[in-house]
């Protein structure tokens, strides 16, 4: 569907909505949460559900809880919608009473001026602020804002009030009882977001100029679905950071810079057909040996997870899998991280978020891409992990169902190494001249390259 026509459909929308009886953003009620009485893993639970597992007040942020209510309308828009599905009122407005966490710089002077507002990820049952866990130590040596919204009930808001009636008692998302029949979902974001730009004082004394929604997985379908159905018209959201969006169609005629991440495991099965090409508004970035939950996300979730429900969901996963050692340990967080910073300068009117190579597809092969004979993926975004490899990192495992988005990493032994690199100062310089690549592609940024040739100076075989 053309950008004119999108518009002209969503002005009906609009026009729908003001008759089905639709709150404003501006008529949310925004209150504190109750002041936690004790510290996170105390086992009253009157803290807030996956608090940072941080001490962020050292670093200059203050976290904070804020329950926000109000009426959402309920649309058409189904979870994993595709282009040209543009939302319509199924019904007049419903009340609800959600939580939103955030984290922020305490003062102006350390605000970079960008909020990153996620929809927090439900796959599992519980809100997990999946890009906030990839991503914070850059979001926060950077001075963003950030902001995670329970959109939704089924595994969202249910589950907070079951783990903390006394905390999370009067919180409700009306639902169909399942996770993607969540038909408040969008309106409840969309209102936050509106809010988080415009609300004096929501977020203390920063004042934000550039807002990027974002979200992995599950949440990044969700905002796929935003997208398509033209919510994305409305000047709320300034650009969209979708992760691990599997399976997600996003319309290539986004009026909103959009750009698409994908993890080699993703390509490998929902995303096995080639996607639209990159567009004025739209990038996709294909990493190669990286899979839809890595070794990096799991090891910065698995704390919160074991502190706030006493189990670990990669670790019962794991002797599942036919190949045990789950998770890739290519870091694709720093090509994420890399992509946020570029597409804030996108979103404001900058040079746009660069194009980057494909992942090689068997397109006569659902699911099945072309590989090296290691077993490495061929074409994508290569980090040092996958041009100067000391291992095997592949996107897609095998054994139970859970097991294909873990994907997994096998060390090389001494042999392999030493025939591979004839001293330890090939392999750095193999490792160097990739980190050169990405950092000039845009793919990389300097510090997080700094960070790989440490790592890489270790090397003495």
């Amino acid at each position: 569907m053309r950008p004119t026509v999108l518009r002209l459909a969503f002005a009906g929308l609009v026009a729908l909505l003001a008759t089905s009886g639709r709150a404003d953003a501006q008529d949310l009620s925004w209150a504190p949460a109750p002041t936690p009485a004790g510290h996170p893993g105390d086992p009253g639970r009157l803290y807030p559900f996956f608090s940072a597992a941080r001490d962020l007040a050292v670093e200059g942020y203050i976290e904070e809880e804020i329950f926000v209510s109000g009426r959402a309308l309920p649309l058409s828009t189904a979870y994993g919608s595709r282009p040209g599905q543009i939302a319509i009122a199924t019904g007049p407005a419903k009340p609800f009473k959600t939580r939103v966490l955030v984290r922020r710089p305490e003062r102006a002077e350390r605000f970079n001026g960008v909020v990153v507002i996620e929809w927090f990820n439900n796959s599992n049952g519980f809100d997990a602020d999946n890009v906030w866990l990839a991503l914070q130590d850059h979001l926060v040596a950077s001075g963003y804002a950030w902001v995670g919204v329970s959109a939704q009930g089924f595994g969202g808001v249910d589950t907070l009030r079951a783990w903390s009636p006394t905390r999370y008692g009067g919180l409700g998302i009306e639902h169909g009882g399942g996770m993607t029949k969540e038909p408040l979902a969008l309106d409840i974001f969309r209102q936050v977001a509106i809010d988080v730009r415009s609300r004096v004082g929501l977020l203390g004394v920063l004042k934000p100029t550039t807002v990027i929604a974002t979200g992995q997985s599950q949440s990044a379908i969700w905002l796929s679905g935003f997208i398509n159905s033209g919510l994305a018209n409305q000047p709320i959201v300034d650009g969209f950071l979708l992760v691990s969006a599997t399976g997600a169609k996003v319309d290539p005629a986004t009026p909103t810079p959009v750009l698409r991440i994908v993890a080699e495991g993703d390509a490998a099965s929902s995303d096995s057909e080639d996607q639209p090409d990159d567009t004025a508004l739209f990038r996709q970035w294909e990493i190669a040996g990286s899979s839809h939950v890595d070794r990096h996300l799991r090891a910065a979730r698995e704390p919160v997870q074991l502190r706030d429900m006493g189990a670990s969901v990669q670790a019962e996963i794991a002797p599942k899998c036919i190949t045990a050692a789950i998770g890739t340990a290519t870091p694709a967080y720093m090509v994420e991280a890399a992509g946020l910073d570029r597409l804030v300068t996108w979103a404001r009117g900058g040079s746009p978020v660069p194009t980057a190579p494909r992942l090689s597809r068997q397109l006569d092969v659902e699911g099945r891409l072309q590989r090296d004979p290691e077993g490495l993926a061929l074409g994508g975004i290569r980090l040092p992990d996958i041009a100067a490899p000391v291992g095997t990192n592949v996107g897609r495992n095998s054994g139970a169902a859970a097991c294909g988005s873990q994907g997994y990493y096998l060390p090389f032994d001494i042999a392999t190494l030493r025939s591979r690199y004839k001293s330890p100062a090939a392999y750095r310089r193999a490792v160097a001249n990739s980190v050169q690549n990405n950092i000039k592609a845009g793919f990389l940024l300097p510090a997080d390259g700094d960070v790989i040739l440490q790592a890489a100076r270790k090397a003495s075989w």
